[in-house]
């Protein structure tokens, strides 16, 4: 077993051959098995799949790019619109905008997207490793959690993570007799990307860099020129949005705030020294840098779980494997910290080999990701943000185990470093999949017991989704208490607003992020609000003590539903 990285020129591992055929297989086969249990039913709507899915249903229904779930229905200038106008021209092809009808074939599409980010994953890592260890890191790739999770449900990470592969694979493409439809495909590719997520913005960032580092100022400076294009387009959008007498006007007082994510752009929450408390302030130039830095030590750690898995199943797996060989944890469970930071180490060694090797490619994407990472506000969310670099991590952290005893031993003898390399790669990524596998037998086990989501209509089989607990169960439930009692022009206050309105049919609206009861009373209702879902995800003090102005209608599995009471002021 021996690296094929080259200096700056493509591998020599083949993609075609009988040999390779049978991984071919294996990597689909994979892919296939790890959806068979889930092709049934619609995708999962939550988080930002709900978003997503009201976009496409006002493209397609002619209403424009609205948030057509809130009062006044204003425009929409946070997502780049090619996901909804993909969802769109599904409900157009169905003919309608229910999601228990176009939901299923998204699911589906979904499952078609997922195995071609197998395939996708292979033939780039077969251009820096044999097809044996290129296979091992496409299992781990594809095995990983957040893939797995992240196509279960409708949102841009995994679109946007084949895109990314696709790009990495075209620029690993030797040269060609035609070098501008390389260029066209490159460019064309990023602009996919960045139509898909902001996040895209990295892609255009390392098609530039790319050409920079090896001192090809032309080239560079070309692509520069046409990047530009697609992103001064999205900007000013953004502009005549938030330059326009609607948003100047909303429907309700904190309808734009700053803290209210999917109403504002992503430049005017990052904004803010802190979204989740707003009352800091806006951010200085001085803050932003003083944040990117702190949150490198973060960054580094969720880099180690992108190629493992995440710290809570290293730690139950590591618990676990304790109590079965000596009954008791003997271990502190914290050390599994070590692990995830050593194998962030191995992936930025990769990175560094490979700048040596004077290969820019995977490090011009993984630097841009992960700077463009480090200098956002949400800590809680950097997992999710390098989920769609899954792969680049990992083909980096497989070039440093394959390298590093070439490295090391290579000088005395090369026998010995061929010896040290099996050691090291056949425990080190044969425990990575053990622990993924047993990560997946954990969250399939999890789907199917605890899973399903509440289905008020008898006899109809409630679908099963992944992180589905008893807080969903409960707020699904008071959504259906409320599609069957509330008014239809009732309008609803729930940290999930437009799910609510996708089951319900009632215009929602997030609650105000403030730290004053009295203030958050005040700005509900003046919406005016009519219910308010409070759950244990998410509690809101000023409701819970405004007896006042509100009143307890129900409770469902920790779940409370408030009414406003008639006549409060």
């Amino acid at each position: 077993m021996h690296s094929e990285v080259t200096r700056g020129t493509d591998v020599k591992s083949p993609l075609l051959g009988r040999r390779v055929a049978v991984y071919w297989i294996i990597v689909v086969a994979v892919a296939v098995i790890l959806w068979i249990p889930r092709l049934r039913g619609p995708i999962d709507l939550r988080w930002d799949g709900s978003v997503y899915y009201v976009l496409g249903t006002s493209l397609s229904t002619g209403a424009g790019y609205r948030i057509i779930s809130e009062p006044g229905c204003p425009e929409a200038l946070q997502y780049p619109p090619l996901l909804p106008g993909i969802i769109a021209m599904y409900q157009r092809v169905f003919h309608s905008t229910d999601p228990a009808i176009v939901g299923p074939p998204l699911r589906i599409s979904y499952a078609a997207l997922f195995i071609t980010y197998g395939v996708l994953v292979f033939a780039l890592a077969s251009r820096y490793l044999v097809a044996p260890v290129a296979l091992v890191a496409t299992l781990v790739c594809l095995l990983h959690h957040s893939m797995i999770f992240f196509s279960d449900i409708l949102c841009a990470e995994l679109p946007f993570a084949v895109i990314t592969v696709a790009l990495a694979f075209a620029m690993t493409r030797g040269s060609c007799s035609r070098p501008w439809r390389r260029e066209l495909v490159l460019l064309g590719l990023a602009t996919v990307g960045f139509a898909l997520r902001t996040a895209g913005i990295a892609l255009f960032a390392a098609l530039i860099l790319e050409p920079l580092a090896r001192r090809r100022w032309a080239l560079s400076s070309i692509r520069a020129a046409i990047a530009i294009v697609p992103i001064a387009v999205w900007h000013l959008y953004i502009e005549g949005v938030r330059s326009s007498a609607e948003y100047r006007h909303p429907a309700y007082e904190y309808q734009r705030a700053p803290y209210l994510f999917y109403n504002v752009s992503y430049a005017e929450n990052a904004s803010l020294v802190d979204p989740n408390r707003p009352e800091l302030g806006r951010a200085s130039a001085g803050t932003m840098i003083t944040r990117s830095l702190n949150n490198l030590p973060r960054v580094g750690e969720a880099i180690g779980e992108s190629v493992t898995a995440y710290d809570f199943y290293w730690r139950l797996a590591f618990s676990q494997l304790q109590r079965c060989l000596f009954k008791r944890e003997v271990i502190p469970v914290g050390l599994v910290s070590l692990a995830i930071i050593m194998f962030a180490i191995l992936t930025f060694l990769g990175f560094i080999i490979l700048i040596l090797q004077n290969d820019w490619r995977l490090v011009s994407i993984g630097v841009a990701s992960i700077a463009l990472v480090c200098a956002t506000p949400w800590a809680f969310q950097f997992e999710r943000y390098l989920a769609p670099m899954g792969a680049i991590l990992t083909i980096a952290m497989v070039v440093a185990v394959s390298e590093l005893p070439k490295i090391l031993f290579s000088r005395r003898s090369t026998r010995l470093a061929v010896i040290f390399q099996r050691w090291l790669f056949v425990p080190l990524f044969g425990g990575v999949l053990l622990l993924q596998a047993y990560t997946l037998w954990k969250i399939f086990q999890e789907r199917s017991r605890n899973g399903a989501m509440y289905v008020a209509t008898p006899g109809v089989v409630a679908p099963h989704f992944f992180s589905h607990d008893q807080v969903w169960f409960g707020w699904e439930e008071a959504v259906a208490w409320l599609k069957a009692n509330a008014p239809s022009d009732a309008i609803i206050a729930t940290s999930a607003s437009h799910l609510c309105y996708l089951y319900t049919g009632r215009k929602g609206v997030a609650p105000p992020v403030e730290h004053n009861p009295s203030r958050t009373r005040r700005l509900l209702e003046s919406v005016p609000v009519s219910y308010v879902i409070v759950d244990r995800s998410y509690g809101l003090p000023a409701i819970e003590t405004g007896a006042q102005a509100w009143q307890l209608v129900k409770q469902f599995h920790g779940t409370r539903l408030y009414a406003r009471r008639m006549g409060a002021d």
